[in-house]
């Protein structure tokens, strides 16, 4: 009797990448598609530590890493080609900055992991710039491809696998105040918000529409001067409680 296998080989496709479309504090990552590859790249950068000792044998010692994403994309427009995906058109504003300003001004947050929540040593997430952005395909024939660098800015932080709890979580909310008449249109940032049934503002329930799994667009009902909790709900749970759910009602 042969004995059955106890492993799956691992698909390419697995890693997810979100770009982080917010102005800070607001956090507003949004996932980039069209990958047709991504290769996330650590370095370990080190310098010569030879000395007398080591009787003529290399030695070397770490002195910091580098790191970055490289990235082939199906460059997007939406269904009727009257404007570019969001994300790569920000990518590309963000490269543009990098060039004709200076490498700060095309900074942003961008985060990669496993989309099927499991942790798999690939969850970090780190400040970057777009180092490239140059065409691939260019016949008549062609679909454009563009090959994309996130060159890494400062650390790589590993993070918990967005997606190993489902639960709803609320990133930021544009704006954070508005008038207690109601009435005002604000925008939720988040996770897992695809299947939300209630969005409550304080006690009192919001006419809301989920734009995609990170972005609801809530109606501000009634309420009261002063300060209240936002909250998503899903079947899988209600947004915990955090300091950015906070929106300010004024008279």
């Amino acid at each position: 009797m042969t004995q059955p296998t106890d492993r799956a080989t691992l698909l390419a496709r697995r890693l997810r990448v979100d770009i982080d479309l917010g102005t800070y504090p607001v956090v507003n990552f949004q996932e980039l598609l069209g990958k047709r590859e991504l290769n996330p790249i650590s370095e370990t950068r080190a310098q010569d530590d030879e000395n007398y000792d080591d009787d003529g044998a290399g030695r070397e010692a770490t002195t910091g890493y580098n790191w970055r994403l490289e990235l082939k994309l199906s460059h997007s427009t939406n269904l009727d080609g009257s404007s570019l995906n969001p994300v790569h058109a920000f990518l590309r504003a963000k490269h543009l900055a990098a060039q004709t300003q200076n490498v700060a001004a095309g900074e942003f947050p961008v985060r990669w992991y496993d989309k099927n929540g499991i942790s798999s040593g690939e969850e970090f997430t780190g400040r970057c710039y777009v180092k490239q952005w140059s065409r691939d395909s260019n016949a008549s024939a062609d679909l454009e491809v563009v090959t994309v660098v996130l060159q890494g800015q400062g650390r790589r932080i590993p993070i918990t696998n967005p997606n190993a709890d489902l639960t709803p979580a609320i990133t930021g909310l544009m704006p954070a105040t508005g008038d207690d008449g109601g009435g005002d249109l604000v925008s939720i940032f988040g996770n897992h918000f695809t299947n939300a049934t209630d969005v409550d503002f304080g006690a009192n329930a919001a006419d809301f529409v989920v734009v995609n799994d990170s972005h609801i667009v809530a109606i501000t009902p009634a309420g009261t001067a002063g300060t209240v909790r936002v909250t998503v709900e899903t079947p899988e749970g209600v947004s915990p409680n955090v300091p950015a759910d906070d929106f300010v009602y004024t008279a």
